[in-house]
């Protein structure tokens, strides 16, 4: 199985996840995700993921990092959260 590490500024996951504590994130069904990183210039760029059903998301706050058990399925150049078109 391929898995992700990102160093992150904005995570948004969307309505078919769990959260258990602080740190895990559970896919309730088929689940999406976008992940915002920031280059060395201040670019930013989405990354965008497709997450099956029970996987296991893991995001450490205290060092922006998160784990994903998927490849990414897109790459974006900007911010394309919902946040980021506000």
């Amino acid at each position: 199985m391929t898995h992700t590490g990102l160093r992150f500024i904005l995570i948004e996951f969307d309505k078919n996840w769990t959260r258990a504590g602080s740190v895990l994130y559970t896919a309730t069904d088929k689940a999406q995700l976008a992940v915002i990183v920031e280059g060395v210039t201040g670019i930013k760029e989405t990354y965008l993921f497709e997450i099956a059903r029970a996987e296991v998301v893991l995001v450490s706050g205290d060092s922006n990092l998160v784990y994903i058990p998927a490849k990414c399925m897109k790459k974006e150049p900007g911010d394309k959260t919902v946040y980021g078109r506000g």
